[in-house]
């Protein structure tokens, strides 16, 4: 048994002992010539630091007033002066207006542009009733409008509760509450909105029909 193993001892034993056994490595279990081993080689290593721009960046989208937890952001559109004034100038924006006027404003503009539309796409417009059908179909969409706004204030709003409008505006500058956000000023933007979207449903009938002007498309 000593026999037989002794070439295979000897020759383990004559690798690792011999002076190249650095270079040569013999495989175990494997008869063969050994495997030259190649020294590793360092790979050329890079640094790269990050310099900071001598310019400064302009960020053309970043949060309002540098606060990204008021939830807006401030871009050229949004921002501009143009833009702000239309913005400012909307009847929901009127801070200064009183919710009844400003309910008879939004009113009459939706009762007023209702009418085209049921009248041309609605289901009798190829018949001689398709103006008064029209108009009193955009009369009952402004009753039902109506009806799902008095349903808006009466769960958002409780009756004597001061206006949930913030009193700040972004730039810190203190402003009187909207009275929209209560329930007597909802209640008045309601009924304003139902007395100017009949109006402006009126007023459309009484000139597409009554006056019967050369309208181009009628």
């Amino acid at each position: 048994m000593a026999s037989v193993s002794s070439p295979m001892a000897s020759q383990l034993k004559s690798s690792f002992t011999s002076p190249v056994s650095r270079s040569l490595l013999t495989p175990r279990g494997i008869s063969g010539s050994p495997f030259r081993v190649v020294p590793s080689k360092r790979s050329p290593r890079f640094l790269v630091k990050a310099i900071q721009s001598e310019k400064p960046t302009y960020q053309v989208i970043q949060p309002i007033n540098g606060d990204p937890f008021i939830g807006s952001l401030e871009t050229p559109i949004t921002s501009s002066p143009l833009i702000a004034w239309y913005l400012s100038n909307l009847p929901a924006y009127r801070t200064a207006v009183s919710p009844l006027l400003r309910g008879v404003e939004v009113g009459l503009a939706h009762g007023f542009l209702l009418v085209g539309p049921f009248v041309k796409a609605g289901p009798l417009r190829n018949t001689e009733i398709a103006g008064p059908a029209g108009s009193l179909a955009a009369g009952g969409l402004v009753v039902i409008l109506s009806i799902c706004l008095t349903i808006y204030g009466i769960a958002s709003f409780n009756e004597g509760e001061p206006s949930t409008a913030p009193g700040l505006t972004l730039t810190g500058r203190k402003k009187e509450p909207d009275q929209l956000q209560t329930a007597d000023g909802w209640a008045k933007f309601t009924g304003g909105f139902f007395f100017g979207g009949i109006s402006g449903v009126i007023w459309a009938y009484f000139l597409l029909y009554v006056l019967n002007l050369p309208y181009f498309v009628k």
